[in-house]
């Protein structure tokens, strides 16, 4: 830790110490052809935008139309997972599943994936936390991805430990004709992976439409791997006066995938012709498949008054999910035969909605103020029950308090409750706790989180720190265990856990080194106390024919919370233009 420490001190005094390259004859030459672009806390003198991509201290913001990667995007990990922030976790790019993605090595429950600021919920049964299969969002209604690094925004939920990843659809606009705006690709690469796509947009007046689809085919790199993916999506919207819209959305998506099987050099089954796997459970003969329905609907209003900038968004989601393979009749006497088995079926279902007003004072004073609240259902073995339920509200202030000192305050309020699946095979009472025979167990918290972020930028200290800035992040952290992987999955159930709270730190630097190439260095320190983490290995308490637990303690260790975690990173960016024609970004 101090060595990271160490390292991220020294880089940031040589940074300060040693001008931009060629900085005054460069910049005197060059200034009357480059122009002043504004990217939220600092200008940056650039000809051109950067390839799709503005970084900024708080905010990177990817235009996802201008972005360039090899090949068509099929869903939004395709974007992401280059970000320094990001790690891609999935076994294979070609397969789009759950939860592929991690956000500064935390996983989907400490942070937010949301679209146009609602956050994408799901609760319920799962053997991983299945908060968000991004193979089912359609890229074709995504206008810009905005990644916010740490919990420094009072606008979203206490899961954003990590960060938040926020999809924002297109906004309308008017049509000088009425041709609509026709476009297609296709692309093809290994493994017989296939990428299709065709959308229309137009308008007519202040009428506007959008209608799309896309079909994505793999083969996939391991044995018994195929994908299909077809989702198709329309939008309609009216453009108000004073430049607020009306837009309702929809997409449909279904989804056919292949579960991996083993594929052993050493079983008489082996084929050679795909890598070796001895890690699944599953053989060859069983074909394990899991396919996916999900529909979406959203509503998004914006309308300019006298007492602020009002926006309302509102969605609800609904996804089934279906596991099933080929199972022994009797594993004890296989010559019986196989039967199918449908071992994981279950359906979600989630709405939400969330209005808000930006007041701007003066250019110097901008406050935000807000309501949200979501409520999910799941269904799976049991009946559908609702699972969560969280009503939160915010205030956030934007203070310019000299030029080039921005300071962004906020506090943020929420009210949870979540159910927890008290049923169970497991013990002879058909309870998980069975001092408390009902169904389902009401757990509710509540918590204030205070929000802070300080970018100072140090253009006028001196001609050396020119395009340069530092920000400070301190924020509380209060994340309460609603996630079905915290709550109730494998069978784990989490009655005794109770909310993680904490604080996190970002230490940011900004440079431009040289024409429009920029360095962002960003560490990152986190304290969480009450960190929620499995036990099960060690665990005393998990009732079994051998183990039996007195009644009331079952399963009170499956899952804790630790004393105290401390958590450093360090992540570095640089991005820009090598040549007029080669552009970089490397992290």
């Amino acid at each position: 830790m101090k060595k990271i420490i160490m390292i991220t001190v020294l880089l940031s005094i040589v940074l300060l110490a040693v001008p931009p390259l060629g900085l005054a004859r460069e910049v005197d030459e060059e200034k009357a052809e480059k122009k002043v672009h504004k990217v939220g806390e600092i200008q940056v003198t650039a000809p051109r935008d950067n390839e799709g991509i503005v970084v900024a201290p708080s905010t990177t913001t990817i235009n996802v139309e201008e972005y360039k990667i090899p090949g068509i995007p099929q869903n939004i990990t395709d974007i992401l997972k280059d970000q320094a922030i990001i790690d891609f976790r999935g076994t294979s790019d070609l397969v789009p599943s759950n939860d592929t993605i991690y956000m500064r090595g935390f996983d989907g429950r400490r942070f937010i994936t949301a679209v146009d600021g609602l956050t994408i919920e799901k609760s319920g049964n799962g053997y991983s936390n299945y908060a968000v299969d991004y193979a089912l969002l359609s890229l074709g209604q995504i206008e810009k991805v905005e990644i916010m690094p740490g919990p420094h925004s009072a606008l979203y939920p206490g899961q954003s430990i990590g960060g938040v990843i926020n999809l924002v659809t297109k906004r309308p606009e008017k049509y000088p004709t009425l041709k609509p705006d026709f476009k297609a690709a296709a692309s093809y690469r290994s493994y017989n992976t296939q990428n299709h796509s065709v959308n229309a947009d137009g308008g007519v007046r202040s009428f506007v439409y959008g209608l799309g689809f896309q079909n994505y085919h793999t083969d996939g790199y391991l044995r018994h791997n195929e994908t299909d993916i077809d989702t198709l999506y329309g939008r309609l919207g009216y453009i108000l006066p004073s430049d607020g819209y009306i837009t309702l959305s929809t997409s449909h998506t279904d989804q056919d995938r292949e579960s991996p099987v083993k594929n052993d050099p050493a079983r008489t089954d082996y084929d050679p012709d795909d890598p070796v796997v001895t890690a699944t459970s599953y053989e060859p003969w069983q074909e394990p498949v899991m396919d996916k329905e999900a529909r979406s609907y959203r509503l998004n209003c914006k309308q300019p008054t006298p007492i602020g900038i009002w926006t309302l968004g509102a969605y609800y989601n609904e996804e089934e999910s279906e596991r099933f393979s080929w199972e022994y009749i009797d594993r004890t006497d296989p010559a019986k035969g196989v039967q199918r088995s449908s071992s994981w079926d279950v359906e979600w279902d989630q709405w939400g909605g969330r209005i808000q007003d930006e007041i701007e004072f003066s250019k110097n004073h901008i406050s935000t103020l807000g309501f949200d609240t979501v409520i999910a259902h799941c269904k799976g073995s049991q009946s559908r029950h609702k699972r969560l339920d969280r009503r939160a509200g915010y205030l956030q202030h934007k203070w310019t308090m000299i030029p080039g000192l921005i300071l962004t305050a906020g506090l943020r309020y929420e009210d949870v409750d979540t159910w927890i699946s008290n049923r169970t095979t497991r013990t002879e009472s058909g309870y998980c706790n069975s001092a408390r025979k009902q169904d389902y167990i009401d757990r509710h918290f509540s918590g204030f989180a205070p929000k802070s972020f300080l970018s100072y930028e140090l253009d006028h200290l001196s001609e050396m720190l020119r395009d340069t800035s530092l920000s400070v992040g301190v924020s509380k952290i209060w994340h309460a265990p609603t996630s079905g992987m915290d709550m109730h999955s494998s069978g784990l159930p989490g009655f005794y856990l109770e909310p993680e709270h904490g604080i996190g730190y970002d230490f940011i630097l900004m440079r431009r080194l040289w024409r429009d190439v920029n360095l962002k260095v960003n560490y990152a320190f986190y304290e969480i106390k009450d960190y929620i983490a499995w036990n099960h290995s060690f665990a005393e308490y998990i009732p079994s024919k051998s183990n039996p637990v007195p009644p009331g303690l079952e399963y009170s260790d499956a899952k804790i919370n630790l004393e105290k975690v401390h958590r450093h990173g360090v992540e570095v960016e640089l991005n820009g233009h090598i040549l007029d024609n080669l552009s970089l970004y490397a992290s």
